[in-house]
């Protein structure tokens, strides 16, 4: 027995079991909390983080990390173990832990001031609190240390290896085909269908939410569905995966995807390799290649004319009245119409990625002090003009829509368009190898599919990069080609032109 490696096993274990109980603390915050608990939350949360943060800087770690890093008995999920927990010891060993305190309680009170300035329309209430988190967020970067871009410390949390000049040449090669496309399509769709806008009962909505995530495999004795503010997707410990919906009554369509979106995310963390759960290397590789199963059972599978053939009876079943007058092709036709949006969460796969667009370029403006927080209202509405082609006519539609900013998720909301890119090319993959998938799909039969994200992507855990498992998967890398492929496809299919 490796003792070096039962002590470093252990101190494993000990900082997965912090992490669970943050988790814990935040899934209860966004969903039961109530409202006057925040300060004494977010006192909590500054104490477990900086009781993690010591754990994992400690000399003894250092040691145990230097010493099983050149042992060459370790296997490869043992050594893959160590690679990680190397590279987040050498970045939070440059963070002082009064910082991660500060930070960690900023975070939980910033987003309790969100849930009520965006209620009430107000920017004013938000904006020296998103003022304080990008000053922290600008000092975390700081002592981690970079070299072209103070955003690429930041990014590289979510997207590991990856840098803002990089995810500038994604967005501008995909800008390049996607902008005229959008126009085109647009020009073609025609009117909404009514149907989308009518009223749907939230307590129903609710019940159909249900009903779908256990359609599409998510295990309800592992997890749960709750709702929330802003939906999520949180692998609180193994065995207990929970994620969140919102039923709004005018907008049935989002409730259906917003579900089948966190179900993506749900279906990848129930489905990791079961011996490695609540390792390092047992984890998903990056944000990007999580956001690639959302997107990928969100529109691949969700939005698809198979399985929207299978969803329409079943939705009509729990809506009758409201789509009586409803045939299949017009339910399709509802759950892909293509139109300019305000809102990031409810935009439809043709317009999604602008919107992405346009909260990177403010980010990377704010980190590279060409922006102040005072002035991101009119930057936010400027941005949507030109990346969207609307203008919010209010704060709550516009800056403060996303909670992402006022929990300090800077550097998050590029994985969203890396994660489209990669649901195109597996699903394109998956085509080739299952030649029954779309036959599966319509009859609600997603088995096969998930078997082939199980032993493609989500079995390899975290013991490979995501641009190495990408590859791995794809035979090359990672490119904006198959998602424009699909568009083109898909669009020129249901509209009966090409692209």
């Amino acid at each position: 027995m490796n003792e070096k490696w039962e002590k470093f096993s252990a101190r494993l274990s000990e900082l997965e079991d912090l992490s669970q109980a943050i988790r814990l603390m935040h899934w209860d915050q966004e969903v039961m909390m109530p409202p006057e608990g925040g300060p004494a939350r977010a006192r909590s949360l500054a104490t477990l983080q900086a009781m993690a943060h010591d754990r994992l800087t400690n000399t003894e770690m250092g040691d145990l990390l230097g010493e099983l890093g050149t042992d060459d008995s370790l296997d490869q999920w043992q050594a893959a173990n160590v690679r990680i927990t190397k590279r987040e010891y050498d970045k939070a060993t440059k963070i002082p832990e009064a910082l991660v305190r500060e930070l960690a309680e900023h975070e939980a009170t910033a987003y309790q001031v969100w849930t009520k300035a965006r209620p009430a329309d107000d920017f004013s209430m938000l904006e020296p609190y998103l003022k304080k988190m990008i000053e922290l967020k600008k000092q975390v970067a700081d002592s981690i240390g970079w070299t072209n871009e103070r955003y690429d410390a930041l990014l590289d949390d979510f997207e590991p290896g990856m840098t803002a000049k990089e995810v500038e040449v994604m967005f501008d090669e995909l800008a390049d085909d996607l902008r005229p496309l959008v126009d085109q399509i647009i020009d073609v769709a025609g009117e909404r269908p009514a149907f989308i806008d009518r009223s749907y009962d939230s307590a129903k909505q609710q019940q159909m939410c249900d009903w779908l995530v256990q359609a599409m495999r998510f295990d309800g004795q592992a997890g749960r569905l709750d709702t929330s503010p802003h939906p999520f997707t949180m692998a609180v410990s193994k065995g207990d995966v929970r994620q969140t919906t919102k039923a709004d009554p005018n907008a049935i369509m989002m409730s259906i995807y917003a579900a089948a979106h966190e179900t993506g995310h749900a279906l990848y963390e129930q489905n990791l390799p079961e011996e490695h759960k609540g390792t390092p290397a047992g984890q998903v590789p990056s944000l990007g290649m999580h956001e690639s199963q959302s997107r990928l059972w969100e529109n691949q599978v969700g939005r698809s004319r198979a399985y929207c053939g299978y969803l329409y009876p079943r939705i009509k079943d729990f809506f009758p009245e409201q789509l009586a007058d409803v045939d299949e092709q017009t339910f399709y036709r509802g759950a892909n119409h293509p139109q300019r949006t305000l809102i990031r969460v409810m935009a439809d796969e043709v317009t999604y990625n602008l919107h992405v667009a346009l909260r990177f370029e403010i980010e990377l403006a704010l980190f590279r002090d060409e922006l102040q927080v005072a002035d991101l209202p009119q930057a936010f509405n400027e941005g949507m003009q030109k990346w969207v082609g609307i203008t919010p006519p209010s704060d709550a539609d516009g800056v403060m829509q996303d909670m992402h900013w006022s929990i300090g998720a800077l550097g998050y909301f590029p994985t969203y368009t890396l994660g489209t890119l990669y649901a195109a090319a597996f699903f394109e993959k998956a085509e080739k190898d299952l030649p029954n998938l779309h036959q599966d799909m319509a009859r609600g039969e997603v088995g096969p599919l998930l078997q082939w994200l199980k032993t493609n992507v989500y079995d390899h855990g975290y013991l490979y990069p995501a641009k190495e498992l990408g590859q791995m998967v794809l035979g090359e890398q990672i490119t904006a080609r198959p998602f424009i492929d699909y568009l083109r496809t898909k669009f020129g299919e249901m509209f009966s032109t090409s692209f």
